[in-house]
């Protein structure tokens, strides 16, 4: 715990601090663009009291875009603290990948599916031919024109946008092999550790399991819920009845003295006390001029 509290100390420190509405800490934004982009940002402010705020960097520091974005959003705090109408744009330049991270009062007019809409079509066109500052330009002014308009979506928009920026399904003859693969080691493992009464196949098996299972969610949908589930329960129930031969349940248990010849003990092998994880809280500063605002993960992130 105090090693995951320092890295989240340490990654906190080394984000940049915001110097503005369009930060280019990658230097990749033409002089003219940049002022540009910026007038159009301070009118944007003045009229809705909506904030903008982009950041180019190098390198991503080996988070996903979503994930810095986010963090850096909450760093930031874009957007006012009454009504989280803030957008942040952030653009990595080495890993090719870009996030926009959008404030909860403003979720309803720039839903996931329109900012990546807006990603696909405004910003990594331009970003492929090496035009960073065309594609800065048209992509944020998009999105002021976008948050100008405060035009909430209709359900109907809603739908066409998620399913116009819905990734491809992946092909059943592989997703199921594939998930059902780790469904059936994991839940077999499970079951045996409940019946054997041992810690590390029940941990092993319900992480190797269960989160795969979780996955195929996002990619096999229904699908998932009407054939791997019941296959996990099938599995786990097969699990249950090898972990009472004596062969298995030896295996994963203590043999008592010596290691052979002895009995079992009774106890859980791996574990026997509880045990207690804390939660922190962790408050965020605004940088720059930002008004605080925060935002709940809402956005899109896009590759060029």
């Amino acid at each position: 715990m105090l090693f995951v509290i320092s890295a989240s100390n340490a990654f906190a420190q080394a984000l940049p601090k915001a110097t503005g509405r369009v930060n280019d800490f990658a230097n990749v934004i033409d002089a003219a663009v940049e002022a540009e982009v910026d007038h159009r940002l301070d009118r944007l402010e003045q009229t809705t009291s909506s904030e903008i705020a982009v950041a180019t960097i190098r390198s991503l520091d080996g988070m996903s875009s979503s994930d810095y974005a986010n963090r850096l959003f909450k760093e930031w705090g874009v957007g006012q603290a009454k009504t989280d109408n803030g957008v942040l744009v952030v653009i990595a330049i080495d890993e090719r990948d870009m996030a926009i991270e959008v404030g909860y009062g403003l979720e309803g007019v720039l839903p996931d599916g329109l900012a990546g809409q807006i990603i696909r079509d405004d910003f990594t066109p331009r970003f492929r031919d090496g035009d960073y500052s065309g594609g800065i330009r048209n992509g944020v002014m998009r999105l002021a024109d976008v948050v100008e308009k405060q035009q909430v979506l209709t359900p109907e928009e809603l739908a066409q946008f998620n399913a116009d920026s819905a990734s491809p399904d992946l092909p059943i003859f592989i997703g199921l092999p594939f998930f059902g693969l780790f469904v059936a080691i994991g839940f077999g493992l499970l079951g045996v550790g409940l019946r054997s009464r041992s810690g590390f196949p029940r941990l092993f098996g319900s992480l190797f399991g269960g989160m795969p299972l979780l996955m195929s969610l996002a990619f096999l949908g229904r699908l998932s819920l009407m054939t791997l589930f019941p296959f996990a329960l099938v599995m786990l129930v097969l699990g249950y009845r090898v972990g009472a031969k004596p062969a298995w349940r030896d295996a994963f248990r203590n043999t008592g003295k010596g290691g052979r010849g002895g009995s079992s003990s009774g106890g859980w092998t791996m574990g026997g006390g509880s045990s207690r994880s804390g939660s922190s809280s962790s408050s965020s500063s605004s940088g720059g001029s930002f008004g605080g605002g925060s935002s709940g993960g809402g956005g899109a992130s896009g590759k060029w």
